[in-house]
């Protein structure tokens, strides 16, 4: 016979439960593949948790802004 008892049991599958709901929790947030990834380029010229490339696509996406604003009508 086991040595457990009906409150270790109890949170044995609490735990159980837990850790099932934290990984399905896990899936649903994570992005799916094909999924548009959003940066934001506040601090990327200056942060070092930014790739090159990613530094690379805020200075187009600025340059893009940049234009669309030169373009509009005053």
């Amino acid at each position: 016979m086991q040595n457990f008892t009906l409150r270790e049991d109890i949170k044995i599958v609490v735990l159980a439960v837990l850790v099932f709901i934290a990984f399905g929790l896990a899936f649903y947030i994570a992005p799916k593949r094909g999924e548009v990834t959003v940066i934001d380029c506040t601090w990327s010229e200056i942060s070092p948790d930014f790739t090159i490339q990613m530094r690379e696509a805020c200075r187009q996406a600025r340059a893009n802004n940049n234009q669309k604003d030169l373009q509009k009508p005053k």
